[in-house]
């Protein structure tokens, strides 16, 4: 089950929709490159996965043309999210059969083939029928990569458990590496 996240009052303890990751675009049109989508629930444990990512993204240094959003809410969110996007990297909690915190880096064709017409994201429209979606309707960006991180825990919880966190910073770091890559 998928829960709505809202903006939490100053004096709330929830860490519902995090304050310091945009929920719209963040550059104008014509200088966006490359969105970085961290999609999830804060609220339902591993599946702030991506979340927790796209917050410690904000707090590094970023190649021109690069925002960092979450997409909070069901799948069909992402297709308007990507619209507009030369590129898409999307971080998210994805049931994939693995050891949890294990991790993988998908393109939007490997995610059709793996998916077989099923969602891999816990979504209730899920990451590969939202690139369905977007394809059929002209949105899909050039490139659209995904990170999926196996969760172990998906109850209601505000805490990640510790094999999901202990994996926070090697996705942070491997995204970075790719943004600044591209950017010689």
């Amino acid at each position: 089950m998928h829960f709505l996240q809202r903006a939490c009052p100053e004096s709330s303890t929830l860490s519902c929709v995090p304050r310091n990751v945009p929920q719209v675009p963040s550059l104008p049109e014509e200088q966006r490159q490359i969105l970085i989508l961290g999609v999830g629930n804060t609220l339902y444990g591993d599946d702030g996965l991506g979340v927790r990512v796209a917050e410690e993204l904000t707090h590094q240094k970023l190649p021109p043309g690069v925002a960092v959003e979450i997409a909070a809410v069901s799948g069909i969110d992402l297709v308007l999210r990507m619209d507009g996007w030369e590129r898409v990297i999307i971080i998210d909690a994805v049931q994939m059969g693995e050891k949890p915190g294990a991790w993988r880096r998908f393109r939007a064709e490997d995610v059709r083939y793996f998916a077989g017409g099923q969602g891999l994201s816990l979504h209730e429209t899920g990451v590969a029928q939202a690139l369905e979606l977007a394809e059929a309707l002209g949105k899909l960006p050039k490139e659209v990569l995904i990170y999926g991180v196996e969760p172990e825990r998906l109850q209601i919880s505000e805490e990640l458990s510790p094999s999901v966190q202990a994996v926070i910073p090697e996705i942070t770091q491997h995204i970075l590496g790719e943004l600044w890559k591209r950017e010689r």
